[in-house]
């Protein structure tokens, strides 16, 4: 299992219209059989900013798999257009030994 970890900030003004849209679009992500969950959380600090936090089977399963296929695309159409391209940055993480 790895977790994808996105993190994106809206648009200016935009802040609860973006958190409204992830929200929207959460349950494509669920709705893929390599996702084994999805959760969405706001940034206390920057109210506009959001971490969307995806378990998927492997990292090829979200790369290959999830955006290749149309639940990307009903994903990606519900927020698009509504934050800021270049805030987007997503990451794969195992579970590290503590």
């Amino acid at each position: 299992m790895v977790t994808e970890v996105a993190t994106l900030t809206a648009l200016p003004g935009g802040e609860d219209e973006l958190g409204r849209a992830i929200a929207s679009g959460v349950p494509y992500l669920r709705e893929h059989p390599d996702c084994l969950s999805a959760t969405v959380s706001r940034c206390v600090e920057e109210p506009g900013r959001f971490t969307v936090a995806v378990d998927w089977t492997s990292v090829e399963a979200h790369e290959q798999g999830f955006r290749a296929g149309p639940l990307f695309q009903q994903w990606i159409g519900s927020i698009a257009g509504k934050f800021d391209p270049a805030t987007l940055d997503t990451r794969h993480y195992e579970t590290y030994p503590a």
